[in-house]
């Protein structure tokens, strides 16, 4: 088996075989980071003493029985690698146990039904989390990369077994119990934050919320308020960038404020045209003025007709020096 140290001249002197040479050459060409590496590693049980958890985070891909961490026989059993922070993952990759031919069978049954969590917090143990990977359809690889674009902070390797084979369309070593002999589990991408690209060199658009974008494209995972598009690079009204309940809650919003505006407008116009026609009535009732014959007099009732000052030229003619003569009319 090559180590994945060798170089590229090595590889090509020995020529092997064209797709493991292109196998080969991708994984020494992996330019995302090794995010697992030496990290602090934990497991649902040891199987010994000796047999540290963090055998699988040390950078020794050997699949041999004493370089992998191990748990002990259970119906339930799972291993995880803190990568320190919140990161950005494009890939996981897992080596189980693979040292000897005749009990391989054996190693696929334990390995078989296996999954691979992303979670933010130690409080989504042990299924809590982003669900990367399930192996459901048939039975695992002892060596398997699988692409798993997420962000957190702790990878658990995660595998049960219910007792009814449920869970299994092919065979496996046991349906009551199995376990976990993981010998390195490899977390590849991005350890800076905000950052994206094969070499972890192109910084995620300004107005990604939360800084996170997609590790390959830079696309934005979510926008910041007020921005919109794949890079979050339009401007978003109020409107254009709520979802579809916001928008019904704002057009209802703006239908019951016109309704009301209308209703204003509309009682003010009546509220005016009442005040002026109330007005109206009143000049007029107070236009003439009833007076009663004054003692001594001829014993005829006569009205004051009372006038604004610009209005009593219209009314000169009927001045006359003897007003005796016409006591049915005063001008005032």
């Amino acid at each position: 088996m090559f180590s994945f140290d060798v170089t590229m001249s090595t590889c090509m002197s020995v020529l092997p075989p064209l797709y493991i040479t292109i196998t080969m050459i991708f994984k020494m060409c992996h330019t995302y980071e090794n995010l697992a590496l030496n990290k602090k590693a934990e497991q649902s049980s040891v199987y010994a003493e000796d047999i540290d958890p963090n055998l699988a985070v040390d950078n020794n891909t050997d699949q041999t029985f004493t370089n992998c961490a191990r748990t002990t026989l259970a119906s339930e059993v799972w291993w995880q690698v803190d990568l320190g922070g919140k990161k950005s993952i494009h890939d996981i990759r897992v080596f189980y146990r693979n040292d000897s031919d005749a009990n391989v069978n054996i190693r696929v049954g334990n390995h078989a039904g296996f999954s691979l969590y992303i979670s933010e917090s130690r409080c989504e143990l042990p299924t809590g989390g982003y669900l990367c990977y399930k192996n459901q359809d048939k039975l695992p690889p002892l060596e398997s990369d699988h692409v798993c674009k997420h962000h957190g902070r702790y990878v658990t390797y995660y595998n049960k077994r219910t007792g009814d084979g449920a869970d299994f369309p092919f065979k496996v070593t046991s349906l009551t119990e199995t376990m976990a002999e993981i010998c390195e589990v490899q977390v590849f991408g991005c350890s800076v934050a905000g950052m994206y690209g094969e070499s972890c060199d192109e910084a995620c658009p300004i107005n990604c919320r939360d800084n996170l974008c997609d590790i390959e494209t830079g696309a934005c995972l979510n926008c910041n308020e007020g921005f919109k598009g794949e890079q979050c690079d339009v401007s978003a009204s109020p409107l254009t960038g709520s979802s579809e309940s916001e928008l019904s809650l704002y057009k209802g919003v703006i239908l019951t404020l016109t309704v009301v505006l209308v209703v204003l407008i509309v009682t003010v116009v009546i509220l005016h045209y009442k005040l002026s026609k109330l007005k109206s009535i009143k000049s007029q009732q107070s236009g003439y003025i009833t007076t009663q014959p004054e003692p001594g007099s001829q014993g005829h009732t006569y009205a004051t007709l009372g006038v604004e000052l610009a209005e009593v030229r219209q009314y000169d003619h009927l001045r006359i020096e003897n007003q005796e003569s016409h006591s049915y009319l005063r001008i005032v």
